[in-house]
């Protein structure tokens, strides 16, 4: 074997020699010859692979870099693309399709004062071209302005007429507006500056088709598939277009058309989310299987196996997938998003909204990442971003109620009353069968402090939907508090009448009974619920709160058994039992409950202050510090999760992180005594003495008291503040 040691050697050498002949100008050449070839078969991922590693040979290539910015984009990758187009610019700074591209990233990205500065040198380098128009165009109507952004498309379209990019932006942007007459002019221009355009005829489909006139909208779609080399992609947007207005039977049959034409194992996938989407779990195997047949490392193919296994609860397993499918492919953006909102359920909500955002930034057209996104923004107390991701939703499909009710609660939640009235009147005016935009425009009237407006939209609900309880008693609630409770009275009674042996309809009445101060009807109702379905634990739960408010607590213990016997599983009355526990001292056995109520519900975020609140005491800093953080993602507006974390950190001796959470919990609830005493004792460890015994001196003072109040007043008489 040693003899032939050396001719191996030779052997190698030679091969690494001859490798290292050839100049990296000509192997770079190799590579984008292969992957023009690629791109000339439409194999688009093979072609970004090539054009990368043309890139290694020649880093200082500005053609290759372009070209890998545009075979990224055509796939999705943005990342590539933006790295790729930023290396175009450096390395020749006059490039202006690059820097308009550039400028069309960093606006999907939300970077605006990078996308003005390119606009800016675009507009210096050809004034009678439309990029910097229609970048200007872009960021009004981020900002809101879509009054702005209309003349600045204009003004790009009097450059150009022939551009369908602006005259398909204005056509969306009145679209958007609810003008779909200026909408449809602005359609039927592009189609006539490019006839010739399957993009042209697909938007003007998709308009036709969200407006009702599906005859035509198809035949738009038609004429796209004709003029469309691609036919396949072009018939799997007018699918996406039937699942965007809910015509589901129609999409499944263009994707079962193409699977049965072609063979598509896009349609596959399609048609996969498809019934995934309705809960036809079992159809969706075979699909799935062929999809992984014909490639075992297809990336979507294991991605939507994640998908089923998520929908039969195999958390672990699906989270598993998505991870191995962003492994094989991380441009994808769906794995990102089933991971955030998974993250989002199990309470993690850093994570989650760290998938979500790569979601969108992944595919800044995925309705469901922006909506899941507003969603979670909105649970966080940011309307300000909830109202962002609602719009970029509503830009990408004006059709979309879901997004226009989030875009009216952002509104809201920001206090931007007349805006939100605006919203939930257009959902009034165009869906006027569904009861959301009554409900929605009752809770705004809430608000606003205007109960006997908000029975009348209530009522109207009830108009479409005289059954639903949840509506009946924010009706009756209304009444009461804009004092009318004697109708509401009689229309509960009306319905009592009607329905004496629903125990859901005895419990609404106690609720309403509750609102009243009328508790031995209240006892009286919760009873009958009680009497009328035993086993069902709400029932126990609403009594056990009940004994509460009427300082019961043996009774209001007995009752939250009950109910956990009938239903362990209910999160909050581990929590209401913890809280019981808690005020007569025994803190081990609430924390039990409240750790299993924050198991049960990742989201329960009163469970997770009190259960910090008590570790704290406790001395388990550690295990407090994290519920206490938990707690702030859930509701980071909270001065009561805030005091709660300051005492976490002022516990662990971390002062200066203690002292701002503590300052802003003691200025928002200034008649808490124990919150007060904690700010007072930061305030001493921070060298601010005087301050200290003055906010030392109001604790005591306000009533209720406080644990070791006793020692704060020795303190204070002392002058000396110490713990």
């Amino acid at each position: 074997m040693v003899r032939w040691l050396p001719h191996l050697c030779l052997i190698v050498s030679t091969v690494f020699l001859v490798s290292c002949s050839e100049a990296p100008s000509e192997r770079a050449a190799r590579y984008e010859t292969r992957a023009d070839g690629y791109v000339q078969q439409k194999k688009l991922r093979e072609a970004v692979i090539e054009y990368k590693n043309a890139v290694r040979a020649t880093p200082d290539n500005p053609v290759i870099h372009w070209k890998l910015a545009k075979a990224a984009s055509m796939i999705g990758d943005s990342s590539t693309a933006f790295t790729s187009l930023s290396r175009v610019v450096q390395l020749d700074p006059t490039h202006f399709d690059a820097k308009w591209s550039l400028g069309d990233l960093y606006l999907v990205a939300g970077k605006t004062d990078e996308v003005a500065k390119i606009a800016d040198t675009l507009l210096a380098a050809r004034p009678q071209h439309p990029a910097a128009y229609l970048l200007r165009a872009g960021l009004a109507l981020g900002a809101g302005q879509a009054t702005e952004a209309i003349g600045l498309l204009k003004q790009a379209v009097e450059l150009d007429p022939t551009m369908v990019r602006s005259l398909l932006a204005l056509a969306d942007i009145y679209f958007a507006q609810q003008e779909p007459k200026q909408a449809a002019e602005w359609y039927e221009r592009a189609v006539k500056a490019d006839p010739n355009s399957a993009d042209v005829h697909i938007a003007r489909g998709q308009f036709l088709l969200a407006t009702g006139t599906h005859d035509e909208g198809r035949k738009e779609f038609r004429k796209a598939v004709e003029l469309s080399p691609d036919q396949e992609q072009v018939r799997l947007v007018l699918a996406n277009r039937y699942i965007a207005l809910g015509r589901r039977d129609e999409a499944e049959r263009e994707l079962a058309g193409l699977i049965a034409d072609i063979n598509s194992n896009k349609a596959r996938k399609a048609l996969t989310e498809l019934k995934l989407a309705a809960g036809q779990v079992a159809e969706t195997k075979p699909l799935v299987n062929a999809i992984l047949e014909a490639d075992e490392h297809d990336p979507v193919g294991i991605y939507l196996k994640g998908r089923i296994a998520l929908a039969e609860h195999e958390v672990l397993q699906a989270v598993g997938l998505f991870q191995e499918a962003i492994g094989r492919d991380a441009t994808l953006a769906g794995p990102h998003l089933y991971l955030g909102l998974i993250r989002s359920a199990q309470g993690r909500v850093d994570s989650a909204q760290e998938e979500l955002r790569e979601a969108t930034r992944l595919r800044p057209d995925n309705e469901t990442a922006h909506l899941a996104l507003a969603n979670l923004y909105l649970t966080q107390q940011k309307p300000a971003e909830a109202e962002k991701e609602a719009w970029q939703t509503l830009r990408l499909n004006p059709a979309s109620l879901e997004a226009a009710v989030l875009f009216g609660d952002a509104l809201a939640a920001g206090k931007s009353w007349a805006k939100a009235e605006e919203v939930y009147g257009a959902i009034i005016r165009h869906f006027p069968g569904q009861l959301v935009g009554y409900v929605k425009m009752a809770a705004l009237r809430k608000l606003q402090a205007q109960p006997a407006e908000a029975a009348q939209l209530f009522s109207q609900a009830l108009v479409h939907a005289p059954s639903n309880l949840a509506i009946l008693q924010e009706y009756l609630v209304a009444l009461v508090e804009s004092k009318q409770a004697q109708k509401a009275d009689s229309i509960l009674g009306e319905y009592l009448a009607k329905a004496s042996r629903d125990p859901n309809l005895w419990r609404l009445a106690g609720r309403l009974y509750v609102s009243q101060r009328k508790t031995d009807q209240a006892e009286k109702a919760f009873r009958k619920a009680v009497e009328l379905a035993p086993d069902l634990a709400l029932g126990h739960y609403e009594l056990g709160q009940l004994y509460l408010l009427e300082n019961k607590p043996p009774a209001a213990e007995s009752a939250f058994q009950t109910a956990l016997k009938k239903d362990d599983t209910n999160s909050n009355v581990h929590t209401a039992l913890g809280v019981l526990l808690a005020s007569r001292g025994e803190s081990t056995q609430a924390n039990e409950h409240y750790r299993r109520a924050f198991q049960l519900n990742p989201q329960d975020v009163i469970a997770a202050n009190n259960l910090a609140a008590s570790l704290t005491e406790q001395q388990e800093l550690d295990d407090a510090l994290g519920f206490a953080r938990l707690a702030l993602d859930l509701a980071p507006s909270s001065p009561a999760i805030k005091d709660t974390l300051g005492w976490v950190y002022y516990k662990q001796g971390w002062f200066d992180k203690a002292y701002p959470f503590l300052a802003e919990a003691s200025a928002a609830l200034p008649l808490h005594p124990l919150v007060r005493y904690h700010h007072a004792v930061a305030l001493a460890k921070i060298g601010k003495h005087d301050e200290a015994l003055a906010e030392l001196k109001t604790a005591l003072s306000l009533p209720g008291g406080f644990p070791g109040a006793d020692r704060a007043a020795q303190m204070l008489a002392s002058s000396k503040i110490e713990d």
